[in-house]
């Protein structure tokens, strides 16, 4: 996995396979004997990366920590820290140490972007959900927006909108107050469906067909976007303007009287 001037030991490239084949018990019984053996292998530090998982795998965390510690405090490769970073703060995440988790998922979005290995999707989210659970909603929303709008075919959108508390507000009777742009409705569906999927192929996010009825005629309507505050929607139907887009803000923004 990481390049250090020497040939890959066969214990961690078997290990890896266990890990991969979800069986941790058989890699920490391959790593353990590695480490004692191994102790100036240029590979110590991943072993202990892998010995982490292995032990998180198995939901031994506090164990699994110190061997991701180990990891990050002797090794210079920023790919191999950052992960071990990352392994680390999910398994304060799982022990419910949110407020730990918390910083430590914020000081690997901040310091370690540039790390290709590491998911960034994954890290907003689970940085939101540390966030939420360790009582700050807003914040954790800031974040979970962040995973929607950047990564939205990601596999992570679809939990940072279960988590947002936007789209699922806490009073059952009150539904989330979301802007979307409407930009054409036709009576037909099957029409729908297919400016949808061309403004999909034009790069526009959070495309969707929706079904409703005006005067009791069906109406399917075709929206792009979503906006948490009315000074979003408005800047977006703006931009629509400007493009030549006629686009109407849904649901629809009432002005108070002056």
């Amino acid at each position: 996995m990481f390049t250090v001037g020497e040939p890959r030991p066969q214990p961690l490239s078997i290990a890896g396979d266990e890990l991969k084949a979800n069986k941790p018990k058989e890699a920490q019984t391959r790593l353990d004997a590695f480490v004692k053996q191994e102790p100036k292998s240029g590979f110590w530090a991943e072993a202990q990366y892998m010995l982490g998982q292995a032990c998180a795998k198995q939901g031994e965390y506090e164990v699994g920590k110190k061997h991701l510690e180990l990891a990050i405090d002797n090794t210079s490769d920023r790919t191999l820290k950052s992960l071990a970073m990352m392994g680390r703060a999910d398994c304060n995440l799982a022990m419910e140490n949110y407020h730990i988790a918390s910083r430590q998922y914020h000081w690997i979005e901040t310091m370690y972007r540039d790390v290709k290995a590491l998911p960034q999707d994954e890290v907003m989210y689970k940085l939101g959900l540390a966030t939420k659970r360790a009582g700050f909603p807003d914040t954790a929303d800031y974040w979970f927006n962040q995973v929607i709008e950047l990564y939205a075919t990601g596999p992570y959108a679809a939990d940072a909108k279960r988590e947002n508390t936007k789209y699922n507000p806490t009073d059952s009777d009150e539904k989330p107050l979301v802007y979307s742009l409407e930009i054409k409705s036709f009576s037909d569906e099957t029409k729908a469906n297919t400016e949808a999927d061309n403004l999909r192929a034009k790069g526009y996010r959070d495309v969707e067909v929706i079904a409703t009825t005006r005067n009791s005629i069906p109406v399917f309507e075709v929206h792009s976007g979503k906006f948490f505050n009315k000074n979003d929607a408005k800047r977006a139907k703006t931009d629509a303007d400007l493009a030549g887009i006629p686009a109407t803000i849904r649901p629809e923004i009432i002005e108070p009287l002056k």
